[in-house]
């Protein structure tokens, strides 16, 4: 019984050890010059995370923030022995809901924050490959119907081009699912979106649970794209526009009045990322 007392006594001094050198440290460290200094400037750098917007079953991503890692800044510029500017050290604030987490709700447009837009059309015809498929002038998201995966992979260019899965006509299921995809990932980029014109359950369902996020574009343009579009400029926009004669006739003025007016036409990737 005696020695039982002796070691948890032993075991409690030796904690407390532990404890008052890691406090002397602290206290020693929050009085070095560098240490003042970082946390005399931690607010002036780094900025505030931005929450996704949710809206029942739609959402609207947000943007991850940063802040100066503290610890991590001190141990670089204590090697040097002198406080550096470039030598700060960030880690991020991580968002309460993030879309990789909220699989079962539809995306409708990019963070208010970013400017910038995405331009995507559906490609579900030999035809409107062949309209598309000199354009090298402006970034398009593609969603491209199984039939032409299937057998016109080889045709459809890798620049300007990000490739997206269609299913057939719009019709997801988990066999098309794969099966398109791994011909996209082999050939492409990751496919991760799912489109959809409307809201529709099934589709959801079905994209939710083969980790994929469902999109719905806030815009649909069939005709007078470049109208369409002057009217319709914001941050965030992901814009539908039939593939036809008159709409790619005009998109390269289009795309030149986006960029006129501050925007970047990037690919959905871009759009949706959270940092």
């Amino acid at each position: 019984m005696k020695n039982i007392i002796k070691l948890i006594g032993l075991t409690c001094l030796v904690c407390f050890s532990f404890f008052y050198t890691e406090k002397v440290i602290d206290v020693v460290n929050e009085q070095d010059e560098i240490m003042i200094k970082l946390n005399k400037i931690k607010d002036n750098f780094g900025y505030k995370k931005i929450e996704a917007i949710i809206n029942d079953d739609t959402i609207i991503p947000g943007i991850v923030g940063k802040e100066i890692d503290i610890d991590a800044s001190y141990k670089e510029m204590k090697q040097v022995g002198i406080y550096k500017e470039m030598l700060l050290k960030y880690k991020d604030i991580e968002l309460a809901n993030k879309i990789e987490n909220n699989l079962d709700k539809y995306i409708i447009k990019g963070n208010n924050e970013k400017k910038q837009i995405s331009l995507i059309t559906i490609i579900d015809s030999n035809y409107k490959l062949n309209l598309i498929d000199k354009i090298d002038y402006v970034n398009l998201n593609l969603f491209v119907d199984y039939n032409i995966i299937s057998n016109n992979i080889s045709k459809l260019k890798k620049n300007n081009f990000n490739i997206y899965n269609f299913a057939n006509n719009g019709i997801y299921n988990k066999d098309i699912i794969i099966y398109t995809n791994n011909l996209i990932e082999k050939n492409y980029n990751k496919s991760q979106y799912c489109l959809a014109l409307n809201k529709n359950k099934d589709t959801l369902d079905i994209c939710s649970n083969s980790q994929m996020n469902t999109i719905i574009p806030n815009i649909n343009i069939n005709n007078n794209l470049y109208k369409e579009i002057k009217n319709n400029l914001n941050k965030g926009n992901i814009i539908k526009i039939e593939v036809n004669n008159k709409n790619i006739s005009e998109l390269k003025l289009a795309s030149e009045f986006i960029k006129s007016k501050g925007y970047k036409i990037v690919f959905l990737d871009d759009l949706l990322n959270e940092y």
